[in-house]
């Protein structure tokens, strides 16, 4: 059943910024649902007309939005972030150019150029429709006429900022372009909320709940360590590691019958035995060390090891084996 919402026709001009571009918004289906946001920003500002979420523009004498009131914006409007990264100026890029049709490195030491900086945002912004657009915004700032416009003090504070300056300047373009704000607004139109509608998934669908449970649930698993992070295989995995399964666990204290066949397919203890089977025999003694044969051999064998104690050839002469009632010996001949 499709969804109406005609509460956005019931927010006057007056006293609303309605940053929607249609009167009414309807869903695609039950899969779906709108949701409206009101933001208000805060319009506290100091002598100089400087606050949180606005600042004075000294050229035309209103209030612009600063970074931290367009990420309150670009919150309520599921607005995200897809890529934000630095590129070449455009000087930078021509003399790459040039370098390369010419085969001569350029000099950029004393380039004037040689603290420009660039930067491109990319962000995602959901459609009435329930899809998404892409916006693609830069930002350049050439610090030659940053320096021609500031006293020395505050080039010199802006010269290390340049880059986070740049980059917010080019997110605060893209969430302006997505949702429609001015550049500048007066004061009494700050002051009053910003209503912003977009589409949403519907987390009272059947379909949308089961999905939502199982990325959950998957989710978990990155929060709490499992054994296998641990380095310590759990019970599943070892097992099929083994090469063999793990048998069910059995159903409580519950017996199962004797004709029912076991699990794994082997026959169970009393179908083969009739009574115990016999115990396996004990491994063989260790095999003695062989003995010396009788004394009246001619040789002479080593008490412990068993080896046959022959004569030795030396220069000094040979060394007969001599028998000893304590060991042999050896004597010279």
């Amino acid at each position: 059943m499709t969804q109406t919402i005609v509460q956005l026709n019931n927010y006057p001009r007056d006293r609303y910024n309605v940053l929607v571009p249609v009167t009414s918004m309807q869903a695609m289906s039950d899969l779906q649902k709108i949701i409206v946001n009101e933001v208000r920003l805060d319009t506290t500002v100091d002598d100089k007309g400087n606050g949180v979420d606005i600042y004075k523009e000294r050229s035309t004498g209103k209030y612009a939005i600063t970074k931290v009131g367009s990420m309150k914006l670009a919150a309520a409007a599921n607005i995200s972030i897809v890529a934000s990264e630095s590129a070449k100026p455009e000087v930078c890029q021509k003399c790459i150019d040039m370098a390369a049709a010419t085969n001569k490195a350029p000099i950029c030491g004393t380039c004037p150029h040689a603290y420009d900086v660039k930067h491109v945002v990319k962000i995602r912004v959901p459609e009435p429709s329930g899809g998404f657009r892409i916006i693609e915004k830069t930002k350049e700032i050439d610090c030659g006429l940053e320096k021609a416009s500031m006293t020395e003090q505050q080039y010199k504070r802006f010269l290390p900022h340049r880059a986070s300056i740049c980059e917010s300047k080019a997110l605060v373009r893209c969430i302006r372009d997505a949702l429609g704000l001015a550049s500048t607004y007066t004061m009494e139109d700050l002051r009053k909320p910003f209503i912003i509608a977009h589409i949403v998934p519907n987390l009272d669908a059947p379909e949308i709940r089961e999905r939502l449970a199982g990325n959950y649930l998957a989710s978990m698993g990155f929060l709490f360590e499992t054994p296998e992070k641990q380095g310590i295989p759990s019970a599943p995995k070892a097992a099929q590691d083994a090469g063999r399964a793990l048998p069910p666990a059995p159903a409580g204290d519950i017996l199962p019958e004797e004709d029912a066949e076991p699990y794994d397919g082997h026959p169970t203890y009393g179908d083969v035995y009739d009574e115990a089977p016999p115990l396996p025999e004990p491994p063989p003694a260790p095999t003695q060390r062989q003995q010396p044969p009788p004394a009246q051999s001619a040789d002479i064998y080593c008490e412990k090891c068993g080896v046959i104690i022959q004569d030795v050839h030396t220069r000094n002469g040979k060394w007969v084996a001599k028998a000893n009632p304590r060991r042999p010996s050896w004597t010279l001949v």
